[in-house]
């Protein structure tokens, strides 16, 4: 079984690492992740190619396909 993964980081002096944020049954919309982060439609298209970091931006999301 698969599941979607969505991770926060931050680019802090303390470098929090990864954070769990939620995870999917199935590969989330656009409009899901708009309501779960609160950022654009262009930025959550950005995560559902995966995500990273743009520019120098202090904080980012990941959206990964996992097995459990």
């Amino acid at each position: 079984m698969k599941i979607w993964i969505l991770t926060s980081e931050y680019n802090d002096y303390n470098q929090y690492g990864a954070y769990f944020i939620k995870a999917y049954k199935d590969k989330p919309t656009s409009e899901m992740l708009q309501e779960d982060i609160g950022r654009t439609a262009d930025y959550c298209e950005h995560v559902l190619s995966g995500g990273g970091r743009i520019d120098y931006e202090n904080g980012w999301f990941y959206l990964q396909e996992e097995e459990i």
